[in-house]
Parts: C-alpha cells; structure tokens; sequence
C-alpha cells in the first residue's frame, strides 16, 4: 500500500528524508499499537542469522499483527527499528529497503533506527515497534487526497500545455 490516509510532512528546511518522513498528521481514528516484533516463526524460534533474514521476518511479524488488529502498512504514524548491528544494519541498508517495501509498498512513515546492546531475544539482531491510526473514513480521506491529486495534475498539464511565456498572469503582462 503505497498510498495512506495521513498527512506526511517534510519541510523543505529540513534535509531530504530518505526511506523515512520527518512528520505525519494523523487521520482521526483507531490507534493500534504494535509490541516488539522480533524476527520469530509461530514456534517461537528466532529465523535467520542476519540483519536482512530477521528483519524480513520481524517486519512480517508486524504487518500480520497490524491486520490482525485491522490496520494496513499505510495506516504505521510512526515505527522504531531496534538493531544489535547497526554496522550490519547501514551495511546493508539497499536490501533492506527492498525488504521493508515488499512489505510496506512505498509508503514511508516518520521512523527511527536505534542501536541497543541487545534484545530480549538472545539470538534476535533486530526488532520492530510501530503505531498505527486506522481512520475513521479511510474512503472519505483517500477520495479527498485524489480530489486534490487532480487538482495538482490539472495545474501541471496547464503548465505543460502553456509556452513559459503565456503563464505571466493577465495583471503582469502591462
């Protein structure tokens, strides 16, 4: 799900986020909070001997809770990755992003990655917390945001459509 209900919020003052949001205004609606997901099969065994296997693991660990509590990945305000390895973690960072968008689409909410000496789980290299806001109209919301996408493409085909010259406005051009 690359499209969410939320407002994400990068200022320009701020640098480019990459793979993250700075802010996001959250819909009104249901917040579902999301415990530690660690990279664990049902049986309660850890899976995976790297960074890349456990958060691939950890991370569909927390959308299956998410849509057990009826959220989506679009509907995450905010999520925390915790690492033993945060050499291996940045080491890997391109696969990484490949993993968590086969999971989460291309929707990056506001997220934090914190290196810690270790996790509850002995053999455990990452885990995962979130929290998400399922909104009280997610089609109302989601027909709002299209309604101002096709106000901003309208625009942009004007200006695609229009020589530069033709674009000064009508009380410029005296």
């Amino acid at each position: 799900m690359d499209r969410t209900p939320h407002r994400i919020v990068n200022p320009m003052s701020l640098p480019e986020p990459v793979g993250f949001s700075h802010a996001l205004l959250a819909a009104p609606g249901r917040t579902v909070h999301v415990g530690g997901q660690l990279p664990l099969r049902p049986s309660g065994s850890v899976v995976g001997e790297t960074v890349v296997q456990q958060f691939d693991q950890a991370l569909a660990n927390m959308v299956e809770a998410l849509r057990s509590a009826g959220a989506e990945p679009g509907h995450v305000v905010d999520m925390c990755v915790y690492t033993t390895s945060m050499t291996a973690y940045r080491a890997n960072l391109p696969t990484l992003g490949s993993v968590y968008r086969r999971h989460m689409g291309r929707y990056y909410p506001p997220m934090s990655v914190v290196g810690v000496t270790e996790l509850l789980e002995a053999d455990a290299l990452v885990e995962l917390v979130c929290t998400a806001v399922v909104p009280e109209d997610v089609d109302e919301v989601l027909e709002e945001d299209a309604e101002a996408l096709g106000m901003v493409e309208a625009v942009e085909e004007t200006l695609v459509a229009q020589p530069p010259a033709e674009r000064v406005p009508e009380r410029s051009r005296a």
